[in-house]
């Protein structure tokens, strides 16, 4: 099983979304807070267009700038908190298919694609 993950996400119409063929996901929205919290930490990756590259872990690793911390279950998906900027956000249930269970802490590296 991998440890590190990385989905595709790209802004359609003002709205982050991400793709994962591996899991028959399309146009997968973050919503309620993780919109803003993307939206915040793209505006520090130079050369982030509409497009990225989010590359996650529930471990720190080489080149991860960002960390989400649990803070509940709420509505079969999970609210994480950016401490950093104590902003709040919704990840939906999508993220069993990576964690069986939500992990304490969810590491991030946001990298342009080219």
């Amino acid at each position: 099983m991998n440890t590190i993950f990385r989905i595709s996400v790209q802004s359609i119409d003002g709205l982050w979304c991400y793709d994962d063929v591996s899991f028959e996901v399309k146009g997968q929205p973050f919503v309620f807070g993780a919109d803003l919290i993307l939206d915040k930490m793209a505006d520090r990756i130079d050369e982030v267009g509409d497009q990225l590259n989010l590359v996650f872990s529930s471990i720190p690793f080489p080149g991860s700038e960002f960390c989400l911390d649990f803070v509940r279950e709420e509505t079969e998906g999970f609210v994480y908190r950016w401490e950093e900027k104590n902003l709040q956000g919704w990840l939906s249930p999508s993220l069993r298919n990576y964690f069986p269970e939500p992990p304490p802490n969810i590491y991030l590296q946001l990298l342009p694609i080219n």
